[in-house]
C-alpha cells in the first residue's frame, strides 16, 4: 500500500511544531517557578530539564525536516546513511544541553555569589570605614574634651597627647617633633625608680602619683594615673597617662587642715572646759586642757567615758532636760547646772552646746563656763542690797530717835511757860540729854563718813601721838560705868607695866573702844559683867573686850566685819547701823594692828585687838 507523502509530511511538521510549543510552554512555566524561588535548586533543575527538552524538540524537528526534504527529493539513500545518527544526535544534544545547563547554572550561581560577596564586601568596607571614622572622631572628641591625657612609648617618646594636656604643658617644638615625656613635663619622679613608665615596664598595672604645675602665683595640683598601653595581641607598647585636676580639692583639703588647726587651737586655748562627745552614746571623744585642769582628769581618762560615769554632773536630774532641749533645738545656750570637780567641790556652770558632725557622726560640742564666783558675787550683791535696805530703815530710826529727843528737850527749853516752869536742875538734865544725843548723832555721822572714805578707796587718816594706854583704858571704862549703871564693868591690867606708852590716833582709838564696849552693852543682858583686858606683848599691846551676852554662830562671825551687817537684824530693840565693826577693823588695820572675834551662841563674845608700839 502506497501512502501519499504530503499528509505524512504535514502531520510530522505539525507534530514537531506542537511538541516545540508544548516544550516552550513548559520552559516558561519552569522559568516563572524558578524566579519565584531562585534559591531553590530543585526548581532550577526543572527549569534546566525543560530547557533541554526544548532544545531536544528543536533538534528532533530539525532532523525530521531534513528527513522529509531528503525523501521529497528522492534521496532516501542519504537519509538511510544519516538516519542512525539522528536519534543519537538528538539524545547527545539533550544530554549535552542539560549538562551544559547544569554547569552554566552552577557557574552562574558561583558568579552571582562572587558578585554578591564583592558587593557586600564593598558595602562592609565602606561601613567599616565609616564606623572607623566615627570611632576616630569620637575618640578625638573624647580625648580633646577629657582630662589631660598623653601616650608614651617604651623609649619615653610622647606619641600622642590631647589639647587639654598641651594647654597645661605646651609643645616645646613643632607638631611632628619627637618629644621626651620628661622634657614635656619634668618632675621629681623623672629618671628615678618612681617614674610611672619604669613602674609600668616593671609590671605595675596602675600607677598613681600627685604632680603640680606653677601658673604665675597659682599652683595647680593633679592626680596622675598611668596604665599600660598594649596592642591587640597584648604586647606592651608604652603607657597612657591621665591627669585629673584636684586643685579645688587640694585647696579644700588645705582649708580643712587650716580649719581643723584653728579649731584645735581654739579648742585647746579656750579657758573654759570644752567637751566633744558622741550624740547617741554620750561618750567623750575629746577634751581640752582646761577640762583636765578643772576636773583633775587626764584626756586619756576622759575619752570613751560618759560625763555622768565620771561623776561630773552633780545633779543627774538636770541632765535629762538638757539632753531633750539639745535634741529638739540642735543647740542650747547658758544652761545652768552644777558640776563636781576633781577636788569634790560642786561648782556652778553655764553650759552652751551645739550639735555638729564629726566624720559623718552627730556629736555634741559643750562649753562650760564656771560662774561660781559670779553666782557668789550675785548672792553677795543681793545680800548687800538687802543690808542696804535694812541700813536705810535702821539709819532712819537711829537718826530720828536722837533728833526727836533733842527736838523735844529743845522745845521744853524754848517755851518753858507752856509746860510750867522747870527748875535749873531739870534744865541741866535737858541740856545733858541734848548733848548725849548730839554725841550719838556725831558718832553715827562719823561712821558714815569713815565708810564713805573707805568705799572710795581712801585710807582712814591718822593723827599719831604717844599716849599712855592704861590711862586711856581706865578713862573709857569709868565713862561706860557712869552711863550704863545696869551693867558691871571691870578693867584688868598687869600689875607691872614696863612700857605703857603707845603711838596711836587717840580719837580713833577711843572710837574703837566706844564701838566694842557699846556692842557688849547692846548684846548683853542687864546685870552681866563686861571685862576690858589689857596686856603687854613683845611688840605692842593686846586689848580684849569680853561680855556675857547672846554670842554669835560661825556664819555671824564670818560676816561681823561686813558693812551694814547686824548679827540679828530682826531685833530692832538693839540700836546701831551695822557700820561699827567695819569701821573698827579699818581703824585697827590703819594702825598696823589686827582684830579677831571669838564667840559661841549663848556664851558671850570676845573681841581681841593687837596694836604695835609704833603705828608708822
Amino acid at each position: 500500500m502506497i501512502v501519499p507523502w504530503r499528509p505524512v509530511v504535514f502531520c510530522d511538521i505539525g507534530g514537531s511544531v506542537l511538541m516545540l510549543l508544548l516544550s516552550c510552554w513548559c520552559a516558561h512555566l519552569a522559568w516563572q517557578l524558578t524566579r519565584s524561588r531562585p534559591d531553590n535548586i530543585f526548581r532550577n533543575y526543572i527549569f534546566l530539564f525543560t530547557l533541554a527538552i526544548v532544545f531536544f524538540s528543536i533538534s528532533r524537528s530539525f532532523g525530521h525536516l531534513v528527513k522529509q526534504i531528503l525523501l521529497l527529493n528522492d534521496m532516501p539513500l542519504i537519509w538511510q546513511e544519516i538516519a542512525p545518527f539522528s536519534g543519537a544526535l538528538n539524545s547527545t544534544a539533550f544530554v549535552v544541553i542539560f549538562a551544559f545547563g547544569i554547569s552554566f547554572q552552577r557557574f552562574q550561581k558561583v558568579h552571582n555569589e562572587i558578585e554578591n560577596y564583592k558587593n557586600n564586601l564593598e558595602e562592609m568596607i565602606e561601613e567599616r570605614t565609616d564606623e572607623l571614622e566615627k570611632s576616630r572622631n569620637t575618640l578625638e572628641n573624647i580625648l580633646n574634651n577629657s582630662n589631660p591625657t598623653n601616650i608614651t612609648d617604651l623609649n619615653f617618646n610622647m606619641i600622642r597627647a590631647n589639647d587639654a594636656y598641651y594647654q597645661i604643658w605646651p609643645r616645646t617644638g613643632v607638631e611632628d617633633d619627637v618629644v621626651r615625656c620628661y622634657d614635656s613635663r619634668p618632675g621629681v619622679h623623672c629618671h628615678t625608680d618612681s617614674c610611672p613608665l619604669v613602674q609600668i615596664i616593671g609590671g605595675r598595672e596602675v600607677v598613681t602619683q600627685e604632680v603640680s604645675k606653677q601658673f604665675g602665683e597659682e599652683t595647680r595640683h593633679f592626680i596622675l594615673t598611668a596604665r599600660p598601653f598594649r596592642d591587640i595581641d597584648g604586647k606592651l607598647l608604652g603607657m597612657v597617662e591621665t591627669l585629673q585636676d584636684i586643685t579645688l580639692r587640694k585647696q579644700a583639703e588645705i582649708a580643712l587642715v587650716e580649719s581643723e588647726s584653728r579649731f584645735r587651737k581654739i579648742f585647746e586655748s579656750n579657758p573654759d572646759p570644752v567637751i566633744l562627745a558622741r550624740m547617741k552614746e554620750g561618750t567623750i571623744l575629746d577634751v581640752n586642757r582646761s577640762f583636765e585642769t578643772v576636773t583633775g582628769l587626764s584626756r586619756q581618762e576622759a575619752i570613751d567615758q560618759r560625763p555622768e560615769d565620771l561623776g561630773l554632773w552633780a545633779d543627774l536630774e538636770s541632765q535629762e532636760p538638757f539632753r531633750q532641749t539639745l535634741k529638739s533645738r540642735g543647740e542650747i545656750s547658758n544652761y545652768e547646772a552644777n558640776f563636781r570637780v576633781g577636788s569634790g567641790e560642786v561648782r556652778t556652770g553655764l553650759v552652751s552646746a551645739s550639735v555638729l558632725r564629726v566624720s559623718k557622726e552627730p556629736c555634741i560640742l559643750l562649753v562650760i563656763r564656771d560662774i561660781t564666783t559670779e553666782k557668789a558675787a550675785e548672792r553677795t550683791l543681793i545680800e548687800m542690797d538687802r543690808m542696804k535696805s535694812e541700813f536705810i530703815s535702821t539709819a532712819a530710826h537711829e537718826l530720828s530717835t536722837p533728833l526727836s529727843t533733842m527736838m523735844g528737850y529743845t522745845e521744853f527749853l524754848r517755851n518753858p511757860e507752856e509746860f510750867d516752869s522747870f527748875s535749873d536742875e531739870q534744865k541741866l538734865d535737858f541740856i545733858n540729854e541734848i548733848y548725849e544725843n548730839g554725841e550719838s548723832l556725831s558718832r553715827i555721822i562719823s561712821d558714815l563718813l569713815d565708810i564713805s572714805r573707805i568705799e572710795s578707796g581712801n585710807p582712814i587718816p591718822l593723827v599719831l601721838q604717844r599716849c599712855n594706854l592704861p590711862t586711856l583704858l581706865g578713862k573709857k571704862i569709868r565713862a561706860f560705868t557712869t552711863h550704863n549703871p545696869e551693867h558691871r564693868f571691870r578693867l584688868e591690867l598687869p600689875e607691872t607695866i614696863e612700857n605703857p606708852s603707845i603711838q596711836i590716833d587717840r580719837q580713833r582709838f577711843n572710837q574703837v573702844l566706844e564701838n566694842l564696849l557699846s556692842n557688849a552693852v547692846k548684846y548683853s543682858a542687864a546685870g552681866t559683867e563686861i571685862v576690858l583686858h589689857g596686856r603687854e606683848l613683845d611688840n605692842g599691846w593686846e586689848i580684849r573686850v569680853e561680855d556675857q551676852g547672846v554670842g554669835m554662830n560661825d556664819e555671824q562671825i564670818a560676816h561681823v566685819f561686813d558693812k551694814f551687817y547686824r548679827a540679828d537684824a530682826s531685833n530692832t530693840a538693839v540700836s546701831g547701823l551695822g557700820l561699827g565693826m567695819s569701821v573698827v577693823k579699818q581703824a585697827v588695820e590703819a594702825h598696823h594692828g589686827t582684830i579677831r572675834v571669838e564667840s559661841a551662841e549663848g556664851k558671850g563674845t570676845t573681841v581681841i585687838v593687837t596694836l604695835p608700839y609704833t603705828a608708822e
